[in-house]
């Protein structure tokens, strides 16, 4: 029957004990430990060497010297062949010196295992991390291009909503304007000319890229601010010269609005014809003439910019 036999690297592993330091057991104790067969690095050890291997780490875990292992290993060698075994110092030198630098270099040499051991592992925890990190800034970066791919998607949303509630509201207004008799709605001129108020003896208006500012363009800002509110009717009344522009809105708590426009059409000192903004009321409230000019002021500077 063959007898299994198993390479110094095979023991370490079986062991887990380090290359390094099963390396220096078979170095220190050569002549305590069988050898099946082959030379150098082909060398193969019987089954018993592992137990003598296992004997000696376990030594050196109870913090053992070197000596005191050899010692041991002469004991147990004579206990099993019956022979004396004596110890042989080291030649030309001290007895006492050779054992205590055998100790220190036993005690260096596991202490080294251990810290390139330590090493290694460490290593291996580090480029785990950087695999971790890069798996992760790769996943920070697919994130980003995502987020901003649906932000601009919600952008163009926005923006196509925004286009369709003021297309909706125009034909809304017309839809409420067009309700009534067409020969209730003013003359097209008092709707093309330019729309002023009186300061004083001033005539004030609003010019912006190149035309003035109309009763036409006021109603088109009112369609495209409406806002919250929604416009229930928009008709016009006219007594003698003076047309009345009626609103009635609801904004979102139900709550109606009346919005009233008196406009006539007139000729300012200069002879030019214009559209005149007489009064102004918010829910019966007039707005005063101040109020107005600031709303004017407001739309010269929008049309400007």
């Amino acid at each position: 029957m063959v007898k299994e036999t198993f390479s110094l690297r095979e023991i370490g592993r079986r062991l887990e004990i380090p290359p390094s330091t099963i390396s220096y057991y078979k170095d220190r104790f050569t002549r305590f430990i069988p050898v099946a067969c082959g030379q150098g690095r082909r060398v193969k050890y019987p089954a018993e060497a592992i137990v003598l291997f296992r004997e000696i780490r376990e030594m050196f875990t109870r913090n053992w010297s070197a000596e005191q292992v050899e010692e041991q290993l002469a004991s147990m060698q004579h206990v099993a062949t019956g022979v004396a075994v004596e110890t042989l110092p080291f030649r030309g030198e001290d007895p006492l010196k050779a054992k205590a630098f055998v100790q220190d270099l036993a005690g260096v040499l596991d202490k080294m295992s251990t810290v390139l051991e330590a090493q290694a592992h460490f290593r291996a925890e580090i480029d785990l991390l950087r695999e971790e990190v890069a798996q992760l800034r790769e996943e920070k970066a697919s994130l980003i291009s995502s987020y901003e791919a649906k932000i601009a998607e919600m952008d163009e949303e926005i923006a196509r909503f925004r286009k369709e509630r003021a297309d909706l509201m125009g034909r809304l207004i017309e839809d409420c304007c067009s309700e009534g008799s067409r020969a209730a709605m003013p003359d097209e001129s008092l709707l093309a000319r330019p729309l002023v108020v009186k300061s004083g003896s001033e005539f004030l208006g609003v010019a912006g890229k190149g035309k003035p500012f109309s009763l036409r363009d006021l109603i088109s800002l009112l369609r495209r601010n409406a806002g919250s509110q929604k416009v229930q009717r928009m008709d016009w009344e006219q007594e003698q010269d003076v047309w009345q522009l009626h609103i009635q809105t609801v904004d979102e708590s139900g709550k109606e609005h009346d919005y009233h426009l008196k406009v006539v059409a007139t000729v300012t000192p200069s002879k030019n014809a214009v559209t005149q903004l007489r009064e102004m009321t918010v829910d019966g409230e007039t707005v005063p003439d101040k109020f107005v000019l600031m709303l004017f002021k407001t739309v010269k500077e929008g049309l400007e910019h």
